[in-house]
């Protein structure tokens, strides 16, 4: 059977989008894992060192651990903010000026909609199809946007259950044992991603998308395929809610943990941390 032009055009799309989708998602896979451990690990240091009991006597513990939070937050942020104005500039700016005019001409045909699919060969239109995508401006920075949101959300998610780890621990060893608890879902969310990335309307990627663990990978490898807005909203208002819930969480089990030395915590000590009052 012979492929269409418009068919030629679509599965590049597809195929663009699914790299795109891969991509953001290893973006926020290294983000989660990098700067959550940040988080966890200046905790421990700063409890052996004894600052934390210096630094509570000034503020509320649950203050601390939240500007330790967003502290290491706005480091993440700035380096995140500064690659996406870098894609919007090459987007905007340097992609059009690398392109050939007739190219170019194409390309900007294509995104108003109005290139004749007979006028190119197939594989030009596979190419012309894929600059039309990385050209367009308004898909870039929207997908961008929304990987900045996510990020932002899953990293307060992924950092609060660190906080609560670091301040549990009196070492790294130990906390390394605790660590399976964050490793283990963000490895499944991006496996997951892959999964999704490929079939970003299957039930599966769907329910993926709403779970806190892996919402925020399998959502950025869905989002570039172009899926309904009020998922991704809805996935959003889950996870936010679900941020809320774990800060609290993490800080009742700080504001006893940053106190407790020498020795490591069963489950059921620190299910009685978050039960005081």
């Amino acid at each position: 059977l012979v492929r269409t032009d418009r068919e030629d055009s679509e599965s590049a799309s597809a195929g663009l989008s699914y790299g795109i989708g891969i991509a953001l998602t290893f973006v926020l896979y290294m983000f989660l894992l990098l700067y959550g451990q940040m988080v966890m690990t200046s905790i421990i240091e700063e409890k052996n060192n004894r600052v934390l009991e210096i630094m509570v006597s000034s503020i509320k513990p649950t203050q601390l651990m939240l500007g330790k939070i967003m502290g290491i937050g706005l480091v993440a942020l700035t380096q995140i903010l500064l690659w996406c104005v870098l894609l919007i500039v090459m987007s905007a700016f340097i992609l059009p000026a690398l392109l050939p005019a007739d190219m170019l001409a194409q390309v900007q045909q294509m995104q108003a909609g109005g290139l004749a699919t007979t006028a190119i060969d197939s594989e030009d239109m596979e190419i012309v199809s894929a600059l039309a995508m990385l050209g367009n401006v308004g898909f870039i920075v929207k997908i961008l946007v929304w990987m900045t949101v996510f990020l932002i959300a899953g990293f307060l998610f992924y950092s609060a259950i660190n906080a609560a780890i670091g301040s549990a621990v009196d070492n790294i060893q130990d906390a390394g044992q605790l660590q399976i608890i964050i490793v283990l879902p963000i490895m499944i969310g991006l496996v997951a991603s892959m999964v999704s990335a490929a079939d970003p309307n299957s039930s599966l990627a769907f329910w993926l998308s709403m779970i806190p663990f892996t919402s925020p990978m399998v959502m950025m490898s869905r989002i570039p395929a172009g899926i309904p807005d009020w998922e991704v909203i809805l996935s959003l208002v889950i996870l936010i809610a679900w941020v809320f819930a774990v800060i609290w969480i993490a800080a009742k089990i700080y504001r006893v943990g940053i106190f407790m030395y020498g020795k490591k915590p069963n489950v059921r000590e620190i299910i009685r941390w978050i039960q005081y009052k």
